[in-house]
């Protein structure tokens, strides 16, 4: 009896695996076309720029059209104008003055764009972030081997700051390893209030350890180097980097539709059916940079 149980459970199981394999064809409408807007500044030294783009069909992998023709200024609480002027013709817009000056701590920021006679507007918040204390790093060995393209010794590190005692705060942390900067979206790391989500108790402490160790995507060995930036972001560009970080990892047999990611960028004309996709922020930066050394390195434990 026990072997025709197992006999019909195979052949169940088998019938269905072969189901999973049928041919869907699927009929994706293009849509409308919309202005993407990708507009994220901060007050590092370095130049200010804004992409602008159109949108293209779910299965088209071919380079997005730049946008080139449209007019694009930030304005502060205070109704100062500065104009960002097209360069190289490639949909990069550019403030032409060293803006990160002209920033200041808690002010409104809004930007508008106008692009075929359609005017977009969004908002945001120059909000302050915390110092990075310091970076630090200890040798770990796993004790069974991996194939050759996998490490399974090196430095684990993880970066110390504290969060301020308001609630609210949120952060961005971006990690640069050996000069070359993690935008792998599916390993955004985000904060809210020094921990992964609101209510968290855990405002105005250290921020938590797998916070911390975000800052690993492998191990790091001797003679790396690191750079760790902490971003302030605005609640709604946490949930935004948050839903970009669950849409990119959004994959495999329980995967859900994708969706396009909710924006901050509204059309001046509710009427309108032009919409924009894409995000505006305004973060200060902190960072902190360092090169593993293993006589540095914190004694395991």
């Amino acid at each position: 009896m026990k072997r025709i149980f197992i006999y019909l459970t195979f052949l169940f199981s088998g019938a269905l695996l072969s189901s999973c394999e049928d041919v869907i064809q699927l009929d994706v409408q293009d849509g409308v076309e919309q202005l993407v807007i990708d507009a994220w500044l901060t007050n590092k030294a370095e130049p200010q720029i804004i992409k602008l783009s159109l949108s293209q069909p779910y299965f088209d992998n071919s380079e997005p059209t730049a946008v080139n023709d449209a007019t694009v200024i930030l304005f502060d609480a205070d109704s100062v104008a500065y104009p960002f002027q097209n360069i190289n013709s490639n949909g990069e817009y550019a403030l032409p003055e060293n803006f990160a000056s002209a920033l200041i701590e808690n002010k409104q920021y809004a930007l508008y764009v106008n692009y075929r006679d359609e005017e977009y507007a969004a908002v945001s918040i120059f909000k302050p972030v915390p110092a990075i204390d310091s970076i630090a790093y200890e040798f770990f060995e796993f004790p069974i081997s991996g194939d050759d393209s996998t490490e399974t010794s090196g430095y684990f590190a993880e970066f110390y700051a504290k969060d301020f005692e308001e609630e609210g705060d949120t952060y961005w942390i971006r990690t640069t390893k050996n000069g070359e900067l993690n935008i792998d979206p599916a390993q955004i790391a985000i904060s809210y209030d020094g921990g992964f989500s609101p209510g968290g108790g855990t405002n105005g402490l250290t921020f938590i350890l797998p916070i911390r160790q975000s800052i690993n995507d492998g191990f790091y060995q001797h003679g790396d180097s690191l750079k760790v930036e902490l971003w302030s972001t605005t609640p709604d560009a946490y949930f935004y980097l948050l839903q970009v970080r669950q849409e990119s990892a959004n994959g495999g047999i329980f995967a859900t539709p994708p969706a396009n990611i909710p924006t901050n960028i509204f059309n001046l004309n509710s009427n309108s059916d032009r919409k924009a996709l894409g995000f505006f922020g305004i973060s200060q930066v902190n960072e902190m940079s360092t090169v593993i050394d293993s006589t540095k390195a914190r004694p395991s434990e």
